[in-house]
């Protein structure tokens, strides 16, 4: 492997005997993992420099290698800079609600003693790293401002700017999209190349992917492959199965479901996780109706996981038992994420309250209540848009919207597809998302099959085929055609009587 700069980043602060031995290390390996695994063995094996042990403890956390890093914890455990490195950290809040108050102990005790600039810049990262997606955005900011400071008054540690410009992006896209988060990734890659930091790099390379997910889907899977290919070369599980669920996301807001479950599936393998469950495709299966299945997989991550603190999830529990028609467990479930969701201060998460609680009055007939649940859910989705929440609102609201006019039909008016229907079909073609749009015509023919329009739901299905034939939407096309199948016999039956 040749030296590349998200070891050489270092040398500028550290000893001639430890730059010896990386150089050495580098020589020897074959990608960026397999450095990082011959580090750790050799900082485990001999007696090295603080700063070695330090360098060790880093990338073995950012690589997770739970092992080692276990390990380096045990015989570095009077060594204060190596300490905050030793905890989990997979992106979820419950890694963040284990183990954010004993990070910060770490870095605070490590701060209490002699700590030079470069690894007091680090410190504060990593604890940026334990704030997301828990902390409200001033305390989001407080330590990405003390690493900004150090940055400011030391250029030479401009080598973490990459790392601070992914976080402030993140910061503006709490409130959605924004030019300026996807201005900041761009400025953080380009600093990451200059100093050939491929882990910064692909930091801003997966926040970018993430930011278009909603404005620019097609975009987004563009920087998904090419961020596969990075994850590739570096070799890293973690990396390759990150990269995996975060383009299952895209997939999922494209409404491409069967490309979304099956990188879920292979992100589970990446990870070595075949035989634990992911609660992730249960939200996929209640955005197709399948109940049952989404249900299967939540209560499966419940019993894994004996202690459940994300409101989404029970949130997800909820969506998956209204939609078996358990409407009473559902309830309960919403009360417990609603406690949650009232401490947190989520608004996207209150939002999805709203969702769900409307799936519960929808499956009890109480359609205007319903209605105006989704509303509510869909004013914080315009805001805080994210792809896949206004898909699903969008979906239920004309769902509820469709269920209100076979109440009211007139015989004397042309049936014409209400505000929610025209805005889903509108949303869906505008931001090119190809399984939403088969949803959309899914829909629409179940409107004018509602009002006799037999033919005009036809057409709207055998249309619907040409949007796509991905192996993405292969279930919708296969629901289409089957419908279409339906909606033949009926005009058939119909012509027969007449």
């Amino acid at each position: 492997m040749e030296p590349f700069g998200t070891i050489t980043k270092y040398y500028p602060f550290i000893d001639e005997e430890s730059k010896s031995i990386l150089d050495s290390l580098m020589e020897e390996s074959t990608s960026y993992y397999d450095f990082v695994n011959r580090l750790c063995d050799v900082v485990l094996e001999n007696e090295v420099t603080v700063n070695l042990s330090y360098l060790a403890a880093v990338h073995s956390w950012w690589c997770r290698l739970e092992d080692k890093k276990n390990l380096l914890q045990e015989k570095y455990k009077d060594v204060p800079c190596v300490k905050p490195w030793g905890y989990a950290h997979n992106s979820i809040q419950r890694d963040q609600i284990l183990y954010h108050d004993v990070v910060v102990e770490g870095i605070d005790k490590t701060l209490q003693s002699s700590v030079e600039d470069w690894m007091e810049t680090e410190l504060h990262l990593l604890h940026a790293f334990y704030h997301w997606p828990l902390g409200v955005i001033p305390d989001f900011l407080e330590p990405i401002e003390k690493a900004k400071a150090l940055i400011d008054s030391n250029p030479a540690l401009n080598c973490f700017g990459p790392l601070v410009h992914a976080f402030e992006a993140m910061v503006c896209s709490r409130e959605g999209f924004s030019e300026e988060s996807i201005e900041l990734v761009e400025r953080g890659r380009e600093i990451a190349e200059t100093y050939d930091d491929s882990l910064f790099i692909y930091m801003n390379i997966l926040e970018h992917a993430t930011f278009l997910r909603y404005p620019g889907v097609r975009d987004s899977i563009a920087l998904f492959e090419e961020l596969y290919e990075l994850a590739q070369d570096l070799e890293v599980p973690y990396f390759l199965g990150e990269t995996l669920h975060d383009s299952a996301l895209v997939f999922e807001s494209a409404g491409e479901y069967d490309l979304a479950l099956s990188s879920h599936i292979e992100k589970m393998k990446v990870y070595g996780l075949e035989d634990t469950p992911d609660i992730f495709p249960a939200r996929i299966y209640a955005t197709l109706g399948d109940g049952e299945k989404a249900l299967a997989f939540i209560n499966a991550y419940f019993e894994y996981y004996e202690t459940v603190e994300t409101p989404i999830f029970f949130l997800w529990k909820a969506w998956a038992l209204a939609l078996v028609d358990n409407l009473e467990e559902a309830e309960r479930t919403l009360e417990i994420a609603h406690s949650m969701i009232i401490k947190s201060g989520a608004e996207r998460t209150l939002g999805n309250y709203y969702h769900i609680t409307g799936v519960v009055e929808l499956r009890r007939g109480k359609l205007v209540e319903a209605l105006d649940l989704f509303e509510k859910a869909w004013d914080i989705a315009e805001r805080i848009p994210d792809g896949t929440y206004q898909n699903r609102v969008l979906l239920d609201l004309a769902r509820a919207e469709i269920l209100l006019s076979s109440k009211s039909k007139d015989s004397t008016k042309i049936p014409v597809p209400g505000r929610w229907l025209c805005k889903l079909d509108a949303y869906a073609e505008g931001y090119e998302l190809p399984g939403i749009r088969m949803q959309a015509a899914l829909l629409k023919s179940e409107f004018y099959q509602n009002h006799g329009q037999l033919k005009d739901a036809h057409a709207f299905l055998v249309d619907s085929l040409s949007i796509s034939d991905s192996l993405g939407v292969a279930t919708l096309r296969k629901r289409i055609k089957n419908r279409i199948e339906e909606i033949s016999s009926l005009m058939q039956e119909k012509e027969v009587v007449k």
